[in-house]
């Protein structure tokens, strides 16, 4: 089915007008995820209010995505490799076929449109969407790639051969230096540029104050969750004069700097990039 939808009303909503929940349940999750961000759907299923499969059916049927259970699904091994296993872990999804200039996909979070968008990018395709139950495609991104989850698990990433630690590094203040001065491991570049991210079914406006090789540095209007253990990845299109960069950026750290407007210094490393990209961030960095 094709990714675009207009949104006609929030998953909350969904499940009220369909007796799935109470408005008092539905109250609960939102304090929940007030506290903790996230996505209400996950609050929803964690407290207990409704299953993965009631949310799944539910997207199915006001948005008109084919459920697909794929406990009995096998996907081919030339597909599996058409797009790049970190996109695969990063959001929960697995290609299934490919017909001509079509790529099946099926997601759990079918309408985040950046996603979408970068997947068009990275497998040069028209993307057609299916949805699944977070559980069920976890199970099998574990089933068909074993070696790359367990090096995941590691803590590995594979943009130039960092690890999540040493980037983290690069965005944190050192203090106690002699010199007063900040070490880094890229070395930063302080820019004024736009740029739209993708979080939550949204389409944000932001401005990048500073980048490097690494990762980027930006201001918002609009919070980003950050828990322990919890990562948030949003999609990023960066926007220079004549081209466009897009990149998976994992935020590591939120900084609140006025409460009227809200404004938010938030920062992140670069968890995905395409080589052809990565060239245009070298040469912006020239």
């Amino acid at each position: 089915m094709s990714p675009k939808r207009i949104l006609k009303a929030k998953i909350g909503e969904l499940l009220l007008e369909r007796n799935l929940i109470s408005q008092k349940q539905l109250d609960k999750a939102l304090e929940e995820q007030k506290e903790k961000g996230g996505y209400i759907s996950q609050h929803l299923i964690s407290l207990g209010y409704v299953s993965e499969i009631n949310i799944a059916e539910c997207l199915a049927s006001q948005y008109g995505f084919a459920y697909l259970p794929l406990e009995r699904y096998e996907v081919s091994p030339e597909i599996l490799k058409i797009m790049p296993f970190k996109l695969i872990n990063i959001y929960s999804l697995l290609p299934l076929e490919k017909s001509g200039n079509s790529l099946e996909v099926v997601m759990a979070d079918p309408l985040n449109e950046g996603v979408i968008d970068m997947l068009r990018q990275v497998t040069g395709c028209e993307i057609e969407v299916f949805i699944s139950t977070y559980s069920e495609i976890r199970k099998e991104i574990n089933k068909y790639f074993p070696e790359e989850m367990r090096n995941a698990n590691k803590g590995e990433i594979d943009a130039g051969g960092l690890v999540k630690g040493e980037m983290l590094k690069s965005f944190i203040q050192v203090k106690g230096y002699g010199d007063g001065k900040e070490k880094r491991r890229y070395k930063r570049k302080e820019v004024d540029l736009e740029m739209l991210y993708f979080l939550q079914d949204k389409s944000c406006k932001a401005r990048i104050k500073n980048i490097s090789y690494g990762g980027l540095m930006f201001i918002s209007e609009l919070f980003i969750p950050v828990e322990k253990n919890i990562y948030t990845n949003i999609v990023c299109k960066i926007l220079l004069q004549d081209v466009t960069i897009s990149a998976v950026v994992q935020v590591i750290r939120v900084e609140k700097l006025s409460e009227t407007p809200p404004k938010y210094s938030i920062a992140g490393f670069f968890n995905f990039i395409t080589d052809e990209d990565r060239l245009r961030l070298t040469i912006l960095l020239q």
